[in-house]
């Protein structure tokens, strides 16, 4: 029997911000503090039926700190478990990291303030649950509201998923090593609900796509452009199709077109879609990558609309290039991919989508309101032009 027969996948759960809603500062300091986030007893429930391993991991540094004994900590923690249970969900094993980096600081207990491998981004809790529990962690995914969380995963080789509940992975400043250091969420969802969706349904998502790609024939590599409107899921449609690849041992890159978006203060008036988007850069581009060449990408931060770090695209030894944005089947690089696909999006889950991405990067509603009529002006109709010419229409549902 193959050595991964009885290994299942996990989730992984961070606590506070995923499952709990966050605190504040000092964390959970009594069972009072505990309270679920809509939906997380459900979503728990749901994975844990479907054959998951559901595992929370959770920094404390309340204990170090002397805020709580772990006798507190039990309780709060028997508090959150109770709350899930009440909902259906089942929590397979609790992680907990009680140390806190500031050796020698005066209070608290000095025996905890030690630089840990535990406190995430440190794995060792991860490790430690590949080690005790059936898992397969190349079909396992991490859900957090931190980049700790996020960098935790990426150390031990799980899909990370970033939600915009809690810190919202907004905490670049905080992360160990600063912003040059902090690592990107495979993928970015409203809370712990839509992410456990996602990771329960993300082969069904990709079918259609691998569908055609089996069709195919032809050498390699075989270039994917995946287009559509600013949040019609384009990013989720192109992860579920490159997951779904790299679980199937086909070698792939995922290139996504939004590292090449102009910062928002190099925007003139009068710019078009096309040109916020680089467009004019995406025939080079593509151009390149066929012939094995790597590309750089300057990089964009779309929490603050900055340019951001800068991204290399090396295509050498992938069967396989998925190529995704907004401008992914433009007519000057149609000739240049394989198979297009369009993601569709019905106007009232595109513009929900659309309130919750701006709040979180902290528009009002007024801002909200201009942007998105801006939207309907000046990209629609150039992004919509890609539809008819696209070989698969993926129509998007959900919130």
């Amino acid at each position: 029997m193959h050595a991964n027969a009885n290994k299942r996948p996990a989730i992984f759960f961070d606590v506070d911000g995923v499952l709990n809603e966050e605190p504040g500062p000092r964390g959970a300091l009594k069972p009072d503090d505990v309270a679920l986030i809509p939906g997380a007893g459900a979503a728990v429930a749901d994975a844990h039926a479907s054959g998951f391993v559901t595992v929370a991991i959770t920094n404390r540094a309340q204990v170090a700190r002397g805020d709580i004994t772990f006798d507190d900590l039990h309780a709060i923690l028997g508090r959150l478990e109770a709350l899930l249970a009440a909902q259906g969900g089942v929590l397979d094993r609790v992680y907990v990291c009680p140390h806190h980096p500031d050796v020698g600081s005066p209070g608290g207990v000095a025996a905890l303030k030690i630089r840990c491998e535990c406190r995430k981004p440190g794995a060792l809790l991860f490790r430690r649950a590949l080690a005790e529990l059936p898992i397969d962690a190349a079909r396992s995914v991490a859900i957090g509201d931190s980049l700790r969380d996020i960098g935790a995963a990426r150390a031990v080789g799980v899909w990370a998923y970033g939600v915009r509940s809690g810190h919202g992975c907004r905490d670049t400043a905080r992360y160990p090593g600063g912003a040059d250091a902090a690592p990107v969420p495979d993928l970015m969802f409203d809370d712990v609900g839509d992410a456990v969706r996602f990771a329960l349904a993300y082969r069904e998502l990709a079918a259609p796509l691998v569908t055609a790609l089996r069709a195919r024939s032809g050498g390699e590599p075989v270039f994917v452009g995946i287009c559509g409107r600013s949040r019609a899921g384009k990013s989720v449609i192109a992860h579920a199709l490159v997951r779904s690849l790299r679980e199937a041992g086909e070698h792939c890159l995922h290139v996504r077109l939004d590292d090449w978006i102009m910062p928002a203060a190099e925007r003139r008036p009068g710019d078009t879609t096309e040109m916020r988007n680089r467009v004019a850069e995406l025939e080079p581009t593509l151009t390149a990558l066929r012939r094995g060449q790597a590309v750089s990408a300057p990089g964009y931060d779309a929490l603050r609309r900055v340019e951001g770090k800068p991204v290399t695209y090396d295509p050498a030894g992938r069967a396989i290039i998925v190529v995704e944005g907004v401008f992914a089947a433009h007519e000057t690089v149609r000739h240049l991919l394989d198979v297009t696909a369009f993601v569709d999006v019905p106007e009232p889950v595109q513009r929900r989508r659309f309130a919750s991405l701006y709040r979180w990067k902290g528009f009002d509603n007024a801002a909200m309101e201009e942007l998105w009529g801006a939207r309907i002006a000046d990209e629609w109709a150039a992004i919509d032009a890609q539809r008819e010419h696209c070989n698969v229409i993926i129509t998007a549902s959900g919130p």
